[in-house]
């Protein structure tokens, strides 16, 4: 996780941050060497002493790494008490102690010393420097196996199995849990292997790379539900293996190599290793890719045949197998199967909106209205997200026909109750203007405000009702409403409409919006958005009401040192 500098506070857990400050405020950061090119070393002094590193570039802590044996989040606090010692100018509670300047010379990061000390050294010494190490390190000596088993035995499927559990052995703690750090180093080791496998197909090595990613998968699917895979990085690893199963599966693969993979992928799909997961339709998914006898397409279709509806009004399991079945028709039969076979399954909204498309592509207009208002009745109850899009179907079909009384019904419909997901609300605006007479417009739009008040709470309908007064270039009633519902956001869209009628009243709501916030609120994040405004104050034309807000809150909020800073910077 990348931390800004300056906004480090939003981004750690506050327990943490609260014990790093005070880590901060004792005094515990000493010795906090600039090693250059944005490289620090700090030591953190507490129950043990730990060293903390880290890398910045300019406003971004781009690495960080404590020696403490904390796991359980991104940043201990050893690491948070470094960054309030190197960011202490944006402090405010108290005076903070003076950073110590370093006297003793810069020296070299530990990665220049490193790579020195590489080239120096002699096989013989490497040789002996490792032994050494695996002797008393358990972890170091698992990692070295497992990066270098392969070259001990016969290629096999248990060989990188065995590759898999060291690894995942190296990086799990004694109860067999894998830190949130430790998830990434764990993934970044797997996808070695993973980057192999995909090389291997690219080469030939097709029983190989089968044998890689089968491993990857399996030891990668039992670590996931041990681990805090916060980062990614373990199902990243499952990702690339299915991509690689995938890239084996367009390949000719012999008969034994066939037959193989594809008892694999349905063995994994009845035992239900990865059920809950995505990777286990993934699995069907892969298998129907690779149908080629009757006894293969039989086996599948009886597995999927299990899967029964549950009676949910959202059921995706039931759903997803009737997608599969969609494929395996697609890849053994003709496409006249496939629409027989979607036709009787119009439950599944999938196959509804594929036969939809297929209609309004045909131009059979009646057909597409059909499957669209049949849609539309079966999901407006329990799935009124689905209903809009059968809708939007609707309205679509009759722009086509030229069905003007339907279209503006659906146009006012998605304008005062839509969610503007399918089209930017102005379009159904433009869309009813341009299909209501004109001597009639006036007094529609009052009814669209009516209705978008009478579902509205609260300030709810303030966007939309907003917009129409600003189409329409009603500059009063947007004042008004505006006055009704103020915000600093509001306030600012509205001044290049407003500002020439009404630039006292609106300098004077920024005033009183910045009064009632202030208590609050506080941090330097509030106080610049606060400045900001009282700036647009200004830039309204009333500065002098802008220094008097200023200097009302420098006396009244005058130990807030960051408030102080911010507002000294206004003018």
């Amino acid at each position: 996780m990348i931390l800004q500098l300056s906004n480090f506070e939003q981004q750690i857990d506050p327990k943490i941050l609260q014990r790093g400050y005070e880590y901060f405020k004792n005094g515990c950061v000493t010795d906090v060497d600039d090693l250059g090119d944005g490289d620090y070393e700090a030591t953190v002094e507490g129950a043990e002493t730990y060293t903390v590193s880290l890398h910045i570039e300019g406003d971004e802590v781009a690495d960080y790494e404590c020696d403490c044996p904390y796991d359980w989040g991104p940043v201990c606090k050893h690491v948070a008490a470094v960054l309030f010692y190197l960011r202490k100018d944006l402090l405010e509670t108290e005076e903070l102690p003076q950073r110590k300047t370093c006297s003793k010379p810069k020296k070299e990061s530990e990665a220049t010393q490193f790579e020195k000390l590489l080239k120096q050294l002699t096989a013989e010494e490497l040789k002996a420097f490792i032994s050494d190490a695996c002797t008393h390190d358990k972890s170091l000596r698992r990692l070295f196996i497992a990066k270098y088993i392969s070259r001990l035995y016969p290629e096999s499927k248990e060989l990188y199995d065995r590759q898999v559990e060291k690894l995942v052995e190296t990086y799990a703690d004694r109860y067999g849990f894998i830190g949130y750090h430790e998830s990434s180093q764990l993934g970044s080791a797997v996808c070695e292997m993973v980057e192999e496998a995909r090389l291997c197909v690219e080469t030939g090595e097709k029983q190989k790379a089968l044998y890689l990613s089968e491993a990857v998968i399996e030891g990668m699917i039992q670590a996931i539900d041990s681990a805090d895979d916060s980062n990614g990085e373990i199902g990243g690893c499952l990702e690339e293996a299915f991509e690689v199963l995938e890239e084996l599966a367009r390949t000719d693969l012999d008969e034994s190599l066939h037959a193989d993979m594809f008892h694999w992928l349905l063995h994994h799909f009845e035992a239900k290793t990865m059920e809950g997961w995505d990777w286990h339709s993934d699995l069907m998914r892969i298998a129907i890719s690779m149908v080629k006898t009757d006894a293969e397409k039989k086996r599948i279709q009886t597995d999927l045949e299990q899967i029964k509806p549950s009676g949910k009004d959202w059921d995706w399991n039931y759903r997803t197998a009737q997608n599969l079945k969609l494929q395996l028709i697609r890849q053994t039969e003709d496409e006249a199967a496939a629409l027989r076979f979607m036709e009787a399954s119009l439950d599944n909204a999938d196959f509804r909106k594929e036969l939809l498309e297929k209609a309004m592509r045909e131009k059979d207009y009646k057909r597409a209205e059909q499957l669209a208002g049949e849609g539309v009745e079966k999901d407006k109850e329990n799935a009124p997200g689905l209903a809009e899009e059968w809708r939007d179907y609707l309205l679509r079909i009759y722009q086509a026909t030229h069905n003007t009384e339907k279209v503006i019904g659906l146009a006012r419909h998605f304008f005062v109750d839509g969610s503007g997901r399918h089209q930017p609300y102005e379009f159904y605006y433009k869309l009813l203007k341009s299909l209501i007479p004109q001597e009639q417009w006036r007094e529609y739009v009052d009814k669209l405000i009516a209705g978008i008040n009478g579902k509205s709470r609260r300030d709810w309908g303030y966007e939309r009702i907003s917009e129409i007064y600003i189409w329409e270039e009603q500059w009063d009633n947007l004042f008004d409403l505006l006055r009704k519902y103020p915000s600093f956001y509001r306030i600012e869209e509205a001044e290049k409409y407003l500002a020439d009628d009404h630039a006292e009243e609106l300098a004077m709501m920024y005033r009183d919006l910045i009064i009632g916030y202030m208590p609050g609120h506080v941090g330097r994040d509030h106080y610049q958005m606060v400045c900001k405004y009282i700036r647009r104050m200004a830039k309204l034309g009333f500065k002098p009401m802008a220094l008097e807000l200023a200097a009302l809150l420098k006396a009244q909020y005058r130990n807030r040192r960051a408030l102080l800073e911010e507002l000294a910077r206004v003018f």
